[in-house]
């Protein structure tokens, strides 16, 4: 099961086109603030739109509590279950991102993996069942894809407005001097 892609086409966007070229011809040192105040705002909203779309306590450790944003010059990056500690049977959330993310088939069974029990003892699990542990699949996923669907608009003209902003400051502070 493919993951869609979630892309702003820069092509149908003057706007984009322009900010994108702004940030390439801005001095280094104030493309870095501009970058570092876009990641601020557009983090805290993709954590936020991520959170408001999960519904189980997994998916909340899986998705949510990894979401993360990387701003360059060029995009928006927005991620979840890249980074983040080991749940507490052993697996990582890059690993369950997923079956979290799209489900799997009831009643099928997942390759053995290791885990770790509460003593620390290493054990290899064989054969388990995951119909109690994921939803049913689907294409679309369920909570970081319609997060993004959601919040892709509001990161772009975010990206535009700080861009703009920054650089009217500068030219302000140009002007005064």
């Amino acid at each position: 099961m493919a993951a869609p892609l979630l892309r702003i086409n820069v092509r149908s966007s003057k706007a984009l086109q322009a900010t994108i070229l702004a940030l390439k011809g801005m001095d280094a040192e104030l493309a870095k603030q501009t970058r570092r105040a876009i990641k601020t705002v557009s983090d805290q909203e993709w954590r936020e739109a991520v959170r408001g779309h999960v519904t189980t306590r997994l998916e909340t450790r899986v998705l949510s509590d990894t979401a993360r944003v990387a701003v360059t010059n060029q995009n928006i990056t927005l991620k979840s279950a890249t980074v983040g500690r080991s749940l507490s049977g052993g697996a990582k959330p890059s690993e369950l991102v997923k079956a979290v993310e799209f489900g799997a088939l009831d009643g099928t069974t997942t390759p053995s993996f290791t885990a770790t029990s509460r003593k620390g003892k290493k054990y290899t699990v064989r054969n388990r069942r995951n119909h109690n542990q994921f939803r049913g699949p689907s294409r679309s996923g369920y909570a970081v894809y319609a997060a993004a669907a959601k919040v892709i608009p509001r990161m772009a003209s975010l990206y535009v407005q700080t861009t703009v902003r920054t650089l009217h400051e500068q030219f302000e502070k140009g002007a005064n001097s």
